[in-house]
């Protein structure tokens, strides 16, 4: 006899559920890495979207907040120093 552990992805799902990849946690850890490098948050969201949804949100949501910030940065930085060369 054959005993499975409770996250085994041999084993068949219920109908309407998908099995859990246990190293998929969501970890804020990939929100952080999203956000300074919005780069690789984009490549892990990209690459993770089918495998690991959890993780591919946290770094999406990362390089989300890490876009919007660049873009306010840049834009108050060429405001003033268009405002000093004025």
């Amino acid at each position: 006899m054959t005993i499975l552990k409770s996250g085994d992805m041999s084993q068949p799902q219920p109908y309407g559920q998908q099995a859990t990849n246990p190293s998929d946690t969501g970890s804020f850890g990939w929100t952080v890495l999203g956000f300074f490098v919005p780069l690789i948050g984009l490549i892990l969201w990209l690459v993770w979207r089918q495998d690991k949804p959890n993780n591919s949100r946290r770094s999406r949501n990362g390089f989300i907040a890490g876009l919007i910030v660049n873009v306010v940065v840049g834009v108050i930085y060429a405001i003033v120093i268009a405002s000093a060369l004025s």
